[in-house]
């Protein structure tokens, strides 16, 4: 549920906290490794140094590094490989006995390949974007449709087996520092300063149509116009911690204030180059578009624990946020004359058709040059007050239970709303989504504490939820992402974790999730390809982009499933411990289920069922041994050994393409890990 009265930016579906191990008093390293199959080299090492009695700093590293385990037949390559490598440094300096001095710098690096999607037909559906390249492009250069192209795909070996053109690669530096300051005034109050600075430096491609088609591409680094995204991210913090009333009042209050500045995010769209085209004709549409973006954010909160007595307690909480989104878009347009690389003229036909014509002899120059057409500016600002309340009651008295607490919590979430592309091209805000949470759980230990059974009833109601479309202005024929609103969906169901150690060696595990989840309102927009003979239905307006006709229509997607949220996910795990005379051996055995996940994305995705993934299943094994003196730890460990194969994400536009991609699951991984602690 929400978590954005304590910690957390624009939480309304929960947040994950990573807390990494301190530099502390004592000396220790450790080195470790892995390797496993699609040649898995895995490193990583750690050293803790205590410099003086109140000074002490940590540096961890590691790489990551695997080839990929998806082929693409277009250029015989593996995609979705690993190439990772990070460093983290802390240093703690402890001047007193009441200051707690904390730097932490980090750096990580990424190149890696990107993961192609195979191509999925639609049957008896026609994109009105294919429609149109088929009639201009396709068809005419190569005898074939786009619907050939994705059969190709599709009969292409098994689901890890693609076609695409582009592949598309991703590319990331990050780096970032943190201070923390913890001062601890007196045993019942302490002061806390965060200050922290992050930059990201990333550029990606994006293969949108998955064929050996040059159809929808959309790239950061093909051509030179293209320029990756800088983000350079700020924040502050400070909080007050403490207790009163006898300790029967546990308090924190404080302020938050957030920048974040991205710019120079400059994307091509390619759809082409063909030629020969339509009536011998040269075709190429390529814009550009340039991004650049501020969002600034400042909160503040305050959260008070009550204990009335030694069972019950309350918790009241409550945050305000204010929030400012600003983008920035500049768009470009090819120069015509910059297409020949020997520098003939190259003459537009149509208007902004994509067509050309040119001098005989020709030569495609693919580093063509842009022109500045220009450029739009919006903003959106938000503010919300977001409570919480909790009643918990610690049971104390009941013999069959060992310790346990029952509580009932109300909540509230926020997510900022922001500035998108609207089906016309232009800039549009999109509203701050919002939900209401109540939650009925309990945690109980029994049996003596061997087993932990922790469950939660849920009912989250949201109000313009946001989610992820795209637009293709008719009149460009360029894709963009754009985010829109469903003005109402809920969530509600129930969560159950269990551990039990039945007998002393052995643990096992059983957790549940089940889910029902709809969106009940949801408006938006379809293009669709017209019929010349047919009036535009009511409420429709009609394009003509003189090859083809289009329709924009207003389209009630509220009958749709929520995008990836599995009706039932189930997990169960065994776990024993064997003492010998060279060490404790942990075999574990795990298997995880989800059933139901919907990853259509377009309205036609979703109405086709193409995307319902029906069953998720994972298998997966590890044998741990730790070394009498606890020095050496190895493991060697498989993950979803059955090689199942399902869907686990997917970007199909089918509204415009008439067809669709999907991305599978990994195929049967293992290796062999080690590990030795000085």
């Amino acid at each position: 549920g929400p978590q954005g009265t304590l910690f957390g930016k624009n939480t309304t579906g929960g947040a994950l906290v990573f807390t990494t191990n301190r530099p502390s008093e004592e000396f220790e390293a450790a080195l470790g490794g892995r390797v496993g199959n699609y040649d898995r080299h895995d490193g990583n090492a750690m050293v803790n140094l205590p410099l003086t009695d109140k000074l002490f700093t940590r540096l961890a590293g590691s790489t990551v590094n695997s080839d990929g385990y998806i082929k693409n037949l277009y250029d015989g390559d593996k995609y979705m490989n690993e190439d990772r490598q990070n460093a983290y440094w802390q240093t703690r300096y402890v001047p007193t006995a009441a200051v707690t001095l904390d730097l932490n710098l980090n750096w990580a690096n990424t190149k890696q390949t990107m993961r192609p999607q195979k191509c999925v037909l639609v049957p008896g559906y026609k994109g009105w974007q294919a429609e149109l390249f088929n009639t201009l492009a396709v068809v005419p250069s190569t005898g074939r449709t786009v619907d050939d192209f994705c059969q190709d795909s599709a009969d292409a070996g098994d689901a890890n087996t693609v076609i695409s053109d582009l592949g598309g690669d991703y590319s990331a530096t990050n780096k970032g520092s943190a201070l923390i300051a913890n001062w601890e005034l007196n045993e019942n109050l302490s002061l806390k300063s965060i200050s922290a600075w992050r930059y990201t430096k990333a550029e990606q491609d994006d293969e949108l149509d998955h064929t050996a088609l040059p159809f929808l591409h959309r790239t950061q680094s093909v051509h030179p116009q293209g320029e990756p995204r800088e983000t350079d991210q700020y924040s502050q913090e400070f909080k007050v911690t403490g207790t009163a009333v006898d300790d029967r009042l546990n308090y924190v209050a404080g302020v938050f204030w957030f920048s974040e500045k991205t710019k120079g995010e400059t994307t091509v769209s390619f759809l082409g180059p063909y030629d020969p085209a339509l009536a011998g004709w040269l075709y190429l549409n390529a814009p550009s578009t340039q991004l650049d973006s501020d969002n600034d954010a400042l909160a503040s909160y305050a959260q008070l624990e009550w204990l009335w007595t030694e069972q019950w307690r309350t918790t009241l909480g409550l945050r305000v946020t204010d929030e400012t989104r600003k983008l920035t878009r500049k768009r470009y347009q090819l120069i015509p004359d910059t297409l020949d690389a020997n520098g003939g003229t190259v003459v537009p036909l149509f208007g902004n058709s994509g067509l050309y014509n040119r001098d005989p002899g020709f030569v495609y120059n693919p580093r063509f040059e842009y022109d500045f057409v220009d450029e739009s500016n919006g903003s959106n600002s938000d503010n919300a007050l977001t409570p919480m309340a909790s009643v918990q009651y610690l049971i104390s008295d009941i013999e069959a239970i060992d310790a346990g607490t029952v509580y009932l919590t109300y909540s509230e979430g926020f997510l900022s709303g922001g500035v998108s592309e609207a089906p016309s091209g232009e800039l549009e805000n999109f509203e701050p989504e919002e939900v209401k949470n109540w939650e009925l759980g309990f945690k109980l230990d029994l049996l003596d504490s061997s087993l932990r059974v922790n469950g939660a009833l849920f009912y989250s109601d949201y109000k313009n939820r946001q989610l992820t479309s795209v637009v293709i202005n008719p009149e460009t024929n360029a894709p963009a992402p754009d985010t829109i609103n469903a003005a109402k969906s809920t969530i509600q169901g129930f969560e159950l974790e269990t551990t039990w150690f039945p007998v002393e060696r052995l643990q096992l595990m059983f957790n549940l999730t089940l889910n029902d989840g709809s969106i009940d309102e949801f408006m938006d927009t379809q293009v669709t390809l017209a019929d010349p003979a047919m009036p535009p239905a009511a409420g429709c307006s009609r394009a003509d982009l003189t090859f083809i006709q289009v329709d924009s229509c207003p389209n009630d997607r509220s009958d749709e499933n929520l995008p990836r949220l599995p009706e039932q996910t189930y997990y169960t795990a065994a776990e024993y411990r064997f003492d010998t005379d060279f060490g404790t051996v942990l075999p574990r055995l795990q298997f995880s289920y989800k059933s139901d996940v919907d990853y259509c994305f377009d309205s036609s995705s979703c109405r086709s069922g193409l995307w319902l993934e029906g069953e998720q299943k994972d298998l997966s094994a590890r044998v741990t041994w730790i070394s009498t003196d606890e020095k050496w730890v190895g493991a060697v460990y498989g993950n979803n050994l059955t090689d199942e194969d399902y869907i686990i994400g997917a970007s199909p536009l089918v509204d415009s393409q008439g067809v669709g991609g999907y991305a599978a699951a990994a195929p049967t991984t293992y290796g062999v890990e080690l590990k030795y602690t000085f």
